[in-house]
């Protein structure tokens, strides 16, 4: 299939709508975008538990008329838009919320203790959802079938999209798109890069085992906590040594647990953090430089230790075709300077990568800076979007899927 760009005029000559109307559509929707985001911000769910969250796309989905299916994998939801044809486009969105408070002061703000829409996921689903009723809308008969996967469990292992992969979500799937919002961007643009967009991330969980003991006799334990002391330290320097400017490579410890009380040497000491590389052999290379560190250093002191590095989150790589298509899109639907051109190589985890496995496919930036320039971060306390965003990623990803089967059908331009 080729992806060519497409002039703005060419859906006429196909049957399909035009940019402008597929944007009047959309703006019509605008308050209808907003308050879904805002019911989805304000009602979280952690990994795996997205039940709620998924009742409600549900529902929504088959208010449109999709054909859907609930509790795939648990609580995931695959909806599918059927037209004319056996090509297959699928556009994913995740459901699931971090494990944070949230501290912002406006009425959307969750009410769930301890979990918190702080990655845009409530995002992703409002637009999704609002390309499908965007697509209902517009009435157009497609060549082809647009399959929504609304998966659980991004930000937490096991990934939701490798369990959906390994359940058959991409059967017959011939491309993946998806959205993900990026507060470094502006509203209004989106950020493209061809081939290698984030890295790949693996998680590591060391639990050091040692002799506990009193406090006043130190001598009498196997010290965990300064055992686990110097097994930090040897973990920067394994990543310093093997990282370079041709392969990068980020190490970051998010977990030190170990002890019940300030007198007591604890028998344990749990280290849990992620590996971020570009390439599989500095990862292999940095793993198998940990473990022998780890053995010589815990064998060394007289204590053990249980090392585990669970199955890593590829990198995401884009499809230059596809990037293509999104870029000729947005510059006939929002101008010229509504593309931003990533750079550098994300050190974040993504795991869309999993379905990338399966078929070719394109992550997408949405800008979402907030309209006073200021920038929330992802994953902290305080994040919140420009809600502007939602009608101009509704807007994106329905052109976006529009052009695509209109390629797809290889219909000369007007």
């Amino acid at each position: 299939m080729s992806f060519s760009g497409a002039k703005r005029n060419d859906f006429m000559s196909a049957g399909f709508p035009t940019f402008d109307r597929i944007q009047q559509v959309v703006r019509q929707m605008k308050d209808e975008l907003v308050a879904l985001r805002r019911d989805f911000h304000a009602y979280p769910e952690l990994s795996w538990k997205e039940f709620k969250t998924a009742e409600r796309v549900a529902g929504e989905l088959q208010r449109v008329g999709l054909e859907v299916q609930e509790g795939v994998c648990g609580t995931a939801v695959v909806a599918e838009l059927k037209g004319g044809g056996k090509g297959v486009l699928a556009i994913r969105s995740d459901m699931d919320a971090l494990p944070l408070h949230d501290s912002k002061d406006v009425p959307y703000a969750s009410r769930v203790t301890g979990a918190l829409h702080a990655c845009g996921h409530d995002s992703h689903m409002a637009i999704v959802i609002g390309v499908a009723k965007a697509l209902q809308k517009l009435g157009t008969e497609l060549p082809g079938t647009v399959r929504f996967i609304f998966q659980p469990s991004e930000e937490t292992a096991p990934s939701g999209a490798g369990e959906l992969v390994k359940a058959g979500v991409m059967q017959d799937v011939d491309h993946i798109l998806a959205f993900h919002v990026d507060p470094e961007i502006q509203v209004g643009k989106i950020g493209l890069r061809k081939g290698v967009l984030t890295a790949n991330c693996n998680e590591f969980i060391l639990n050091v085992i040692g002799k506990s003991g009193h406090a006043a006799r130190p001598h009498h334990a196997i010290d965990t906590v300064y055992l686990s002391n110097q097994i930090l330290n040897l973990l920067y320097d394994v990543v310093s040594s093997h990282a370079g400017s041709l392969a990068p490579a980020v190490l970051t410890i998010g977990k030190i647990q170990g002890g019940t009380k300030s007198n007591v040497i604890p028998e344990k000491v749990e280290i849990a953090g992620t590996i971020r590389t570009v390439d599989a052999q500095t990862r292999d290379d940095i793993q198998n430089a940990i473990a022998e560190r780890v053995h010589a250093l815990t064998r060394a002191a007289g204590g053990s230790y249980q090392l585990e590095f669970p199955e890593p989150i590829p990198s995401v790589v884009n499809d230059a075709g596809l990037v293509e298509m999104a870029r000729d899109v947005a510059v006939k639907m929002l101008g010229q300077e509504s593309v931003v051109e990533i750079t550098k190589v994300s050190m974040g985890g993504e795991d869309f990568s999993w379905y990338l496995t399966k078929a070719p496919g394109a992550l997408i930036r949405l800008g979402v800076r907030k309209p006073d320039g200021a920038i929330t971060y992802l994953h902290t306390h305080e994040f919140d979007i420009d809600e502007r965003a939602l009608t101009v990623g509704t807007s994106l990803m329905t052109a976006m899927v529009l052009t695509y089967f209109r390629q797809a059908t290889q219909l000369p331009a007007a």
